[in-house]
Protein backbone atom coordinates (compact mmCIF):
# COMPACT_ATOMS: atom_id res chain seq x y z
CA UNK A 1 0.00 0.00 0.00
CA UNK A 2 1.37 3.25 -0.96
CA UNK A 3 2.51 5.78 2.01
CA UNK A 4 0.03 8.55 1.88
CA UNK A 5 2.92 10.90 3.48
CA UNK A 6 4.59 10.23 0.45
CA UNK A 7 1.75 11.48 -1.49
CA UNK A 8 1.33 14.63 1.03
CA UNK A 9 4.56 15.48 0.85
CA UNK A 10 4.44 15.39 -3.37
CA UNK A 11 1.69 17.97 -3.30
CA UNK A 12 3.72 20.13 -0.84
CA UNK A 13 6.96 19.89 -3.13
CA UNK A 14 4.97 20.90 -6.54
CA UNK A 15 4.42 24.69 -6.12
CA UNK A 16 8.37 25.24 -5.42
CA UNK A 17 8.77 23.46 -8.96
CA UNK A 18 5.99 25.12 -10.70
CA UNK A 19 7.19 28.61 -10.07
CA UNK A 20 10.11 28.85 -12.21
CA UNK A 21 8.33 29.20 -15.36
CA UNK A 22 5.49 31.39 -13.85
CA UNK A 23 6.67 34.46 -15.61
CA UNK A 24 7.25 32.94 -19.05
CA UNK A 25 3.13 31.76 -18.49
CA UNK A 26 2.24 35.17 -18.04
CA UNK A 27 4.38 36.63 -20.82
CA UNK A 28 3.15 33.81 -23.02
CA UNK A 29 -0.58 33.04 -22.27
CA UNK A 30 -1.61 36.56 -21.37
CA UNK A 31 -0.09 38.37 -24.14
CA UNK A 32 -3.85 39.22 -25.62
CA UNK A 33 -6.88 38.99 -23.54
CA UNK A 34 -9.07 39.11 -26.39
CA UNK A 35 -12.14 37.17 -26.79
CA UNK A 36 -12.77 34.67 -29.50
CA UNK A 37 -15.65 32.42 -30.11
CA UNK A 38 -14.98 29.10 -28.98
CA UNK A 39 -16.02 25.84 -30.26
CA UNK A 40 -18.68 25.32 -27.30
CA UNK A 41 -20.41 28.38 -28.62
CA UNK A 42 -19.23 30.82 -25.73
CA UNK A 43 -15.95 32.79 -25.35
CA UNK A 44 -12.50 31.11 -24.49
CA UNK A 45 -9.52 33.32 -24.02
CA UNK A 46 -7.39 33.52 -26.96
CA UNK A 47 -3.64 32.13 -26.44
CA UNK A 48 -2.36 33.43 -29.66
CA UNK A 49 1.06 35.60 -30.23
CA UNK A 50 2.80 32.75 -27.98
CA UNK A 51 5.76 32.46 -30.70
CA UNK A 52 6.59 35.98 -29.51
CA UNK A 53 7.77 34.93 -25.81
CA UNK A 54 9.86 31.93 -24.32
CA UNK A 55 7.96 29.06 -24.55
CA UNK A 56 5.88 27.51 -21.71
CA UNK A 57 6.44 23.67 -22.36
CA UNK A 58 10.24 22.53 -23.84
CA UNK A 59 10.04 19.34 -25.69
CA UNK A 60 11.96 16.57 -23.75
CA UNK A 61 11.61 12.75 -23.35
CA UNK A 62 10.66 12.25 -27.14
CA UNK A 63 12.97 8.95 -27.68
CA UNK A 64 11.69 7.86 -24.17
CA UNK A 65 9.39 4.66 -24.16
CA UNK A 66 8.87 4.76 -19.80
CA UNK A 67 6.30 6.32 -17.96
CA UNK A 68 3.64 5.24 -21.11
CA UNK A 69 -0.08 4.04 -20.32
CA UNK A 70 0.07 2.74 -24.18
CA UNK A 71 2.72 0.12 -23.07
CA UNK A 72 -0.38 -2.33 -21.87
CA UNK A 73 -2.53 -2.08 -24.95
CA UNK A 74 -3.16 -5.08 -27.44
CA UNK A 75 -2.11 -5.44 -30.93
CA UNK A 76 -5.98 -5.09 -32.25
CA UNK A 77 -6.92 -1.78 -30.29
CA UNK A 78 -3.47 -0.52 -31.58
CA UNK A 79 -4.02 -1.03 -35.06
CA UNK A 80 -7.38 0.84 -34.53
CA UNK A 81 -6.06 4.14 -33.15
CA UNK A 82 -3.47 3.28 -36.34
CA UNK A 83 -5.63 3.45 -38.60
CA UNK A 84 -7.63 5.89 -37.39
CA UNK A 85 -4.78 8.28 -36.67
CA UNK A 86 -1.49 7.71 -38.73
CA UNK A 87 -1.64 11.19 -40.22
CA UNK A 88 -1.03 12.43 -37.14
CA UNK A 89 1.74 10.46 -35.82
CA UNK A 90 5.36 12.38 -36.64
CA UNK A 91 6.71 8.64 -36.72
CA UNK A 92 10.36 10.15 -37.70
CA UNK A 93 10.39 11.73 -34.23
CA UNK A 94 8.58 9.17 -32.21
CA UNK A 95 9.47 6.06 -34.04
CA UNK A 96 11.44 4.38 -31.19
CA UNK A 97 8.15 4.81 -28.86
CA UNK A 98 5.84 3.74 -31.87
CA UNK A 99 8.08 0.30 -32.28
CA UNK A 100 8.61 -0.32 -28.38
CA UNK A 101 4.47 0.22 -28.02
CA UNK A 102 3.81 -2.15 -31.20
CA UNK A 103 6.48 -4.57 -30.16
CA UNK A 104 4.66 -4.88 -26.13
CA UNK A 105 0.87 -4.89 -28.53
CA UNK A 106 2.29 -8.29 -29.94
CA UNK A 107 3.39 -9.64 -26.27
CA UNK A 108 0.20 -8.38 -24.40
CA UNK A 109 -1.85 -9.76 -27.41
CA UNK A 110 -0.23 -13.28 -26.05
CA UNK A 111 -0.59 -12.84 -22.53
CA UNK A 112 -3.83 -11.58 -22.87
CA UNK A 113 -4.99 -14.89 -24.23
CA UNK A 114 -3.80 -16.49 -20.67
CA UNK A 115 -6.74 -14.48 -18.90
CA UNK A 116 -9.31 -15.54 -21.72
CA UNK A 117 -8.65 -19.34 -21.35
CA UNK A 118 -7.90 -19.27 -17.45
CA UNK A 119 -10.66 -17.02 -16.38
CA UNK A 120 -12.46 -16.10 -19.29
CA UNK A 121 -15.82 -17.79 -18.37
CA UNK A 122 -14.94 -16.49 -15.12
CA UNK A 123 -14.88 -13.34 -15.57
CA UNK A 124 -18.01 -12.96 -17.85
CA UNK A 125 -20.01 -14.70 -15.01
CA UNK A 126 -18.89 -12.16 -12.34
CA UNK A 127 -21.37 -9.98 -10.20
CA UNK A 128 -19.46 -6.46 -10.18
CA UNK A 129 -20.23 -5.52 -6.25
CA UNK A 130 -23.36 -2.85 -6.66
CA UNK A 131 -21.78 -0.15 -4.70
CA UNK A 132 -18.33 0.77 -6.04
CA UNK A 133 -16.93 4.37 -4.62
CA UNK A 134 -15.92 7.01 -7.15
CA UNK A 135 -13.62 9.59 -6.17
CA UNK A 136 -13.95 12.53 -8.60
CA UNK A 137 -12.09 15.79 -8.74
CA UNK A 138 -9.79 17.53 -11.70
CA UNK A 139 -6.62 16.39 -11.78
CA UNK A 140 -4.31 18.00 -9.37
CA UNK A 141 -6.72 18.40 -6.49
CA UNK A 142 -6.07 15.89 -4.21
CA UNK A 143 -7.41 12.61 -6.21
CA UNK A 144 -4.48 10.59 -5.43
CA UNK A 145 -3.53 11.49 -1.96
CA UNK A 146 -7.38 11.06 -0.96
CA UNK A 147 -7.49 7.44 -2.49
CA UNK A 148 -3.83 6.54 -0.95
CA UNK A 149 -5.56 7.31 2.59
CA UNK A 150 -8.89 5.68 2.08
CA UNK A 151 -7.24 2.68 0.04
CA UNK A 152 -5.74 2.41 4.26
CA UNK A 153 -9.18 0.45 5.02
CA UNK A 154 -8.50 -2.83 3.03
CA UNK A 155 -11.23 -4.36 4.72
CA UNK A 156 -13.34 -2.62 3.08
CA UNK A 157 -12.16 -1.46 -0.15
CA UNK A 158 -10.51 -3.23 -3.51
CA UNK A 159 -8.74 -0.86 -5.59
CA UNK A 160 -6.91 -0.56 -9.37
CA UNK A 161 -3.42 -1.19 -9.00
CA UNK A 162 -0.70 0.31 -11.22
CA UNK A 163 -0.21 -2.68 -12.95
CA UNK A 164 -4.00 -3.67 -13.08
CA UNK A 165 -4.30 -0.14 -15.08
CA UNK A 166 -1.15 -0.76 -17.23
CA UNK A 167 -1.77 -4.62 -18.15
CA UNK A 168 -5.50 -5.37 -18.35
CA UNK A 169 -5.58 -7.66 -20.91
CA UNK A 170 -3.50 -9.99 -18.14
CA UNK A 171 -3.24 -9.30 -14.74
CA UNK A 172 -5.63 -11.97 -13.91
CA UNK A 173 -2.70 -14.37 -15.22
CA UNK A 174 0.47 -12.92 -14.77
CA UNK A 175 0.32 -9.82 -12.37
CA UNK A 176 2.85 -11.75 -9.51
CA UNK A 177 5.65 -12.41 -12.44
CA UNK A 178 4.82 -9.42 -14.83
CA UNK A 179 5.41 -7.13 -11.55
CA UNK A 180 9.53 -8.56 -12.44
CA UNK A 181 9.27 -8.92 -15.96
CA UNK A 182 8.20 -4.91 -17.05
CA UNK A 183 9.47 -3.34 -13.59
CA UNK A 184 11.52 -1.39 -16.26
CA UNK A 185 8.69 0.52 -18.07
CA UNK A 186 8.20 2.72 -15.12
CA UNK A 187 10.09 5.18 -13.00
CA UNK A 188 10.24 4.74 -9.08
CA UNK A 189 8.01 7.99 -8.52
CA UNK A 190 5.95 10.06 -10.97
CA UNK A 191 7.47 12.74 -12.74
CA UNK A 192 5.43 15.31 -11.86
CA UNK A 193 5.38 15.70 -8.21
CA UNK A 194 7.85 12.53 -7.28
CA UNK A 195 4.66 10.21 -5.84
CA UNK A 196 6.10 6.67 -5.29
CA UNK A 197 5.22 4.72 -8.54
CA UNK A 198 5.35 1.02 -7.75
CA UNK A 199 2.57 -1.34 -9.34
CA UNK A 200 1.42 -2.44 -6.25
CA UNK A 201 -0.34 1.25 -5.85
CA UNK A 202 -3.54 2.10 -6.47
CA UNK A 203 -4.30 4.10 -9.94
CA UNK A 204 -6.45 5.43 -12.44
CA UNK A 205 -8.79 3.36 -13.87
CA UNK A 206 -9.57 4.92 -17.23
CA UNK A 207 -5.99 4.30 -17.84
CA UNK A 208 -6.81 0.69 -18.47
CA UNK A 209 -10.20 1.95 -19.96
CA UNK A 210 -8.81 3.98 -22.58
CA UNK A 211 -6.56 0.72 -24.39
CA UNK A 212 -8.91 -1.64 -23.80
CA UNK A 213 -11.55 0.61 -25.72
CA UNK A 214 -9.42 1.65 -28.62
CA UNK A 215 -8.91 5.09 -27.37
CA UNK A 216 -12.77 6.10 -26.42
CA UNK A 217 -11.57 8.23 -23.87
CA UNK A 218 -10.25 11.94 -22.98
CA UNK A 219 -7.45 10.08 -22.13
CA UNK A 220 -6.34 10.18 -25.68
CA UNK A 221 -5.05 13.67 -25.66
CA UNK A 222 -2.02 12.76 -24.16
CA UNK A 223 -0.98 11.03 -27.18
CA UNK A 224 -2.34 13.21 -29.51
CA UNK A 225 -2.76 16.59 -28.41
CA UNK A 226 -3.01 18.60 -31.28
CA UNK A 227 -6.42 16.50 -32.11
CA UNK A 228 -7.37 17.32 -28.10
CA UNK A 229 -10.80 19.06 -28.72
CA UNK A 230 -11.37 15.71 -30.83
CA UNK A 231 -11.95 14.00 -27.71
CA UNK A 232 -13.89 16.20 -25.88
CA UNK A 233 -17.29 14.25 -26.51
CA UNK A 234 -15.66 11.15 -24.20
CA UNK A 235 -16.23 12.81 -21.04
CA UNK A 236 -19.57 12.30 -20.58
CA UNK A 237 -20.73 10.17 -23.53
CA UNK A 238 -23.92 12.56 -23.66
CA UNK A 239 -26.01 11.96 -26.31
CA UNK A 240 -28.08 15.81 -25.66
CA UNK A 241 -24.08 17.45 -25.44
CA UNK A 242 -23.61 20.59 -27.53
CA UNK A 243 -20.58 22.36 -28.71
CA UNK A 244 -17.52 20.50 -28.55
CA UNK A 245 -18.63 17.27 -26.39
CA UNK A 246 -21.11 16.56 -28.80
CA UNK A 247 -21.06 13.51 -31.57
CA UNK A 248 -23.34 12.52 -34.27
CA UNK A 249 -25.96 10.08 -32.58
CA UNK A 250 -24.75 6.65 -33.79
CA UNK A 251 -20.78 7.55 -33.13
CA UNK A 252 -21.33 8.88 -30.06
CA UNK A 253 -23.75 5.77 -29.40
CA UNK A 254 -20.46 3.39 -30.61
CA UNK A 255 -18.24 4.96 -28.37
CA UNK A 256 -20.18 5.08 -25.20
CA UNK A 257 -20.73 1.40 -26.10
CA UNK A 258 -16.75 0.86 -26.81
CA UNK A 259 -16.29 2.35 -23.46
CA UNK A 260 -18.88 0.67 -21.16
CA UNK A 261 -17.75 -2.74 -22.80
CA UNK A 262 -14.59 -2.27 -21.78
CA UNK A 263 -15.24 -0.71 -18.44
CA UNK A 264 -17.55 -3.43 -17.20
CA UNK A 265 -14.78 -5.87 -18.32
CA UNK A 266 -12.09 -4.04 -16.49
CA UNK A 267 -14.54 -4.35 -13.50
CA UNK A 268 -14.91 -7.55 -13.44
CA UNK A 269 -11.49 -8.58 -13.49
CA UNK A 270 -10.89 -6.42 -10.53
CA UNK A 271 -13.86 -8.23 -8.74
CA UNK A 272 -12.32 -11.33 -9.87
CA UNK A 273 -8.93 -10.27 -8.58
CA UNK A 274 -9.82 -9.08 -5.30
CA UNK A 275 -11.93 -12.68 -4.84
CA UNK A 276 -8.06 -14.30 -5.63
CA UNK A 277 -7.07 -12.02 -2.78
CA UNK A 278 -9.91 -13.18 -0.58
CA UNK A 279 -8.88 -16.91 -1.25
CA UNK A 280 -5.39 -16.49 -0.79
CA UNK A 281 -4.64 -14.73 2.12
CA UNK A 282 -6.28 -13.96 5.77
CA UNK A 283 -4.24 -10.61 5.56
CA UNK A 284 -7.74 -8.99 4.44
CA UNK A 285 -11.47 -9.71 4.84
CA UNK A 286 -13.44 -12.43 4.27
CA UNK A 287 -16.13 -10.05 3.47
CA UNK A 288 -16.29 -9.25 -0.10
CA UNK A 289 -14.84 -5.88 -0.64
CA UNK A 290 -16.14 -2.71 -2.67
CA UNK A 291 -14.27 -0.90 -5.43
CA UNK A 292 -12.42 2.31 -4.90
CA UNK A 293 -11.85 3.83 -7.92
CA UNK A 294 -10.24 7.21 -8.52
CA UNK A 295 -10.06 8.89 -12.22
CA UNK A 296 -10.11 12.56 -12.47
CA UNK A 297 -12.16 11.97 -15.55
CA UNK A 298 -15.17 10.35 -13.81
CA UNK A 299 -15.61 13.27 -12.56
CA UNK A 300 -18.16 14.24 -15.97
CA UNK A 301 -20.10 11.05 -16.04
CA UNK A 302 -22.16 10.68 -13.19
CA UNK A 303 -24.90 10.48 -15.06
CA UNK A 304 -23.46 7.65 -16.50
CA UNK A 305 -21.86 5.71 -13.63
CA UNK A 306 -25.60 6.10 -11.89
CA UNK A 307 -27.00 4.04 -14.96
CA UNK A 308 -24.51 1.61 -14.70
CA UNK A 309 -23.79 1.42 -10.80
CA UNK A 310 -27.57 2.69 -9.13
CA UNK A 311 -26.40 2.41 -5.82
CA UNK A 312 -22.91 3.75 -6.35
CA UNK A 313 -21.08 6.02 -3.79
CA UNK A 314 -19.25 9.42 -4.76
CA UNK A 315 -16.19 11.73 -3.15
CA UNK A 316 -15.46 15.10 -4.93
CA UNK A 317 -12.42 16.81 -3.93
CA UNK A 318 -11.81 20.46 -4.81
CA UNK A 319 -8.91 22.64 -4.66
CA UNK A 320 -8.24 26.59 -4.98
CA UNK A 321 -8.32 27.25 -8.86
CA UNK A 322 -4.96 28.85 -8.98
CA UNK A 323 -2.81 26.25 -7.22
CA UNK A 324 -4.81 23.82 -9.40
CA UNK A 325 -3.55 25.63 -12.72
CA UNK A 326 0.42 25.84 -11.46
CA UNK A 327 0.21 22.23 -10.97
CA UNK A 328 -1.27 21.14 -14.03
CA UNK A 329 1.15 22.81 -15.75
CA UNK A 330 3.85 21.51 -13.90
CA UNK A 331 2.99 18.05 -15.07
CA UNK A 332 2.37 18.69 -18.35
CA UNK A 333 6.13 20.12 -18.98
CA UNK A 334 7.30 17.00 -16.52
CA UNK A 335 4.94 13.68 -17.51
CA UNK A 336 3.34 14.44 -21.13
CA UNK A 337 6.47 14.63 -22.87
CA UNK A 338 6.32 10.74 -21.80
CA UNK A 339 3.90 9.92 -23.59
CA UNK A 340 2.88 12.21 -27.15
CA UNK A 341 2.98 11.05 -30.37
CA UNK A 342 2.96 14.55 -31.54
CA UNK A 343 3.97 17.59 -30.76
CA UNK A 344 1.67 20.44 -29.84
CA UNK A 345 2.04 24.23 -29.76
CA UNK A 346 1.85 26.05 -25.79
CA UNK A 347 -1.02 27.06 -26.78
CA UNK A 348 -2.68 23.38 -27.57
CA UNK A 349 -1.40 22.38 -23.86
CA UNK A 350 -2.59 25.26 -22.21
CA UNK A 351 -6.43 25.18 -23.69
CA UNK A 352 -6.52 21.08 -22.90
CA UNK A 353 -5.54 22.19 -19.45
CA UNK A 354 -8.36 25.07 -19.19
CA UNK A 355 -10.99 23.62 -20.90
CA UNK A 356 -11.19 20.46 -18.83
CA UNK A 357 -11.12 22.49 -16.07
CA UNK A 358 -14.25 24.03 -17.53
CA UNK A 359 -15.65 20.43 -18.77
CA UNK A 360 -15.12 18.70 -15.49
CA UNK A 361 -16.59 21.31 -13.31
CA UNK A 362 -19.80 21.96 -15.24
CA UNK A 363 -20.61 18.55 -15.68
CA UNK A 364 -19.65 17.95 -11.85
CA UNK A 365 -22.96 20.28 -11.13
CA UNK A 366 -25.19 18.62 -13.33
CA UNK A 367 -24.72 15.43 -12.15
CA UNK A 368 -24.39 17.29 -8.61
CA UNK A 369 -28.03 18.02 -9.00
CA UNK A 370 -29.16 14.91 -10.33
CA UNK A 371 -28.22 13.26 -7.62
CA UNK A 372 -29.89 15.54 -5.45
CA UNK A 373 -32.69 15.77 -6.51
CA UNK A 374 -33.45 12.14 -7.60
CA UNK A 375 -31.85 10.42 -4.81
CA UNK A 376 -33.84 9.31 -1.63
CA UNK A 377 -30.88 8.44 -0.02
CA UNK A 378 -28.54 11.08 1.04
CA UNK A 379 -25.43 9.19 1.61
CA UNK A 380 -24.51 9.63 -2.06
CA UNK A 381 -22.38 12.20 -2.35
CA UNK A 382 -19.64 13.87 0.19
CA UNK A 383 -17.23 16.88 -0.86
CA UNK A 384 -13.90 17.82 0.53
CA UNK A 385 -11.62 20.34 0.17
CA UNK A 386 -7.71 19.37 -0.53
CA UNK A 387 -6.71 22.38 2.21
CA UNK A 388 -9.19 20.26 5.04
CA UNK A 389 -8.16 17.08 3.85
CA UNK A 390 -4.32 17.82 4.17
CA UNK A 391 -4.51 20.05 6.96
CA UNK A 392 -6.89 17.28 9.26
CA UNK A 393 -6.56 14.40 7.16
CA UNK A 394 -8.00 11.89 10.29
CA UNK A 395 -10.85 14.37 10.37
CA UNK A 396 -11.72 14.59 7.11
CA UNK A 397 -11.50 11.23 6.20
CA UNK A 398 -13.93 10.48 9.84
CA UNK A 399 -16.40 13.12 8.02
CA UNK A 400 -16.61 11.01 4.65
CA UNK A 401 -17.22 8.03 6.41
CA UNK A 402 -19.75 9.54 8.94
CA UNK A 403 -21.56 11.11 5.77
CA UNK A 404 -21.56 7.88 3.61
CA UNK A 405 -22.52 5.72 6.15
CA UNK A 406 -19.42 3.54 7.22
CA UNK A 407 -17.95 2.44 10.14
CA UNK A 408 -15.02 3.64 10.82
CA UNK A 409 -12.72 0.44 12.38
CA UNK A 410 -10.31 0.34 15.03
CA UNK A 411 -8.24 -1.66 12.30
CA UNK A 412 -8.51 1.67 10.13
CA UNK A 413 -8.50 4.23 12.80
CA UNK A 414 -5.10 2.80 13.55
CA UNK A 415 -3.71 2.62 10.16
CA UNK A 416 -5.00 6.59 9.67
CA UNK A 417 -2.99 7.17 12.72
CA UNK A 418 0.18 5.65 12.08
CA UNK A 419 0.06 8.19 8.84
CA UNK A 420 -0.54 10.72 10.16
CA UNK A 421 2.41 10.93 12.62
CA UNK A 422 4.49 10.37 9.40
CA UNK A 423 2.99 12.95 7.29
CA UNK A 424 3.35 15.38 10.82
CA UNK A 425 7.26 15.01 10.27
CA UNK A 426 7.15 17.15 6.99
CA UNK A 427 6.77 20.79 6.82
CA UNK A 428 4.76 22.42 3.82
CA UNK A 429 7.15 24.84 1.27
CA UNK A 430 6.22 28.16 0.83
CA UNK A 431 5.74 28.96 -2.72
CA UNK A 432 5.39 32.14 -4.87
CA UNK A 433 2.08 33.72 -6.01
CA UNK A 434 0.83 33.76 -8.84
CA UNK A 435 1.32 36.97 -11.34
CA UNK A 436 -1.60 39.06 -11.94
CA UNK A 437 -1.86 38.38 -15.69
CA UNK A 438 -2.10 34.58 -14.57
CA UNK A 439 -4.71 34.96 -12.77
CA UNK A 440 -6.95 37.11 -14.84
CA UNK A 441 -7.26 34.25 -17.06
CA UNK A 442 -8.11 31.83 -14.29
CA UNK A 443 -10.77 34.25 -13.40
CA UNK A 444 -12.20 34.87 -16.64
CA UNK A 445 -12.07 30.96 -17.84
CA UNK A 446 -12.78 28.92 -14.35
CA UNK A 447 -14.78 31.95 -12.36
CA UNK A 448 -17.24 30.11 -11.19
CA UNK A 449 -15.74 27.53 -9.19
CA UNK A 450 -14.42 29.89 -7.29
CA UNK A 451 -17.64 30.97 -6.02
CA UNK A 452 -19.70 27.49 -6.06
CA UNK A 453 -16.40 26.67 -3.11
CA UNK A 454 -15.84 29.89 -1.72
CA UNK A 455 -12.65 30.30 -2.80
CA UNK A 456 -11.51 33.96 -2.74
CA UNK A 457 -10.30 35.64 -5.87
CA UNK A 458 -7.81 38.00 -6.36
CA UNK A 459 -9.04 41.22 -7.76
CA UNK A 460 -6.69 41.91 -11.09
CA UNK A 461 -5.38 44.96 -12.22
CA UNK A 462 -3.09 45.12 -15.43
CA UNK A 463 -2.02 48.54 -15.80
CA UNK A 464 0.19 48.07 -19.15
CA UNK A 465 -3.02 47.15 -21.37
CA UNK A 466 -1.51 48.93 -24.28
CA UNK A 467 1.56 46.22 -24.79
CA UNK A 468 -0.81 43.37 -25.31
CA UNK A 469 -0.01 42.72 -28.71
CA UNK A 470 -3.70 41.65 -30.16
CA UNK A 471 -4.71 45.49 -29.05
Amino acid sequence: MTSAASVFRAFDQYPEEDTGSNQQCDNAIISNNNKTPATNGGTATRLDHIGNYQKLFTPKFQKSTKNNPLCGICLPEWLSILKQRWRDIEWTVYWPRLLFVTMLSILNSLLGLMDHFLYGRRIADTEIHPRPVFILGHPRTGTTLLQSLLALDTERFATCSTFCAGFPSSFLSIEAVGKIVFRGVIDDHRPMDNVPLGFDLPQEDELATNVMSAGNSPYMPLFFMQQEPEFRPYYAFDDNAIGDERLEPSVMASARKQWTDAFLTLMRKLTVREEKQRTATTAVSSQRRRLLLKSPVHTARIPLLLQLFPDAQFIYIHRHPYDVLRSAMHMADTTYWYTYLNTPTDEQIMEFILRQYEILFDRYEAGRKQILSTTQNQQVLVEVSFDELSQNPIQTVCRVYSELGWTMTPTMEASLQTELADIKAYQRNSHRELSPQLKRIVNERWGPSFDRFGYEMDQVKIEDEKKDPAQ
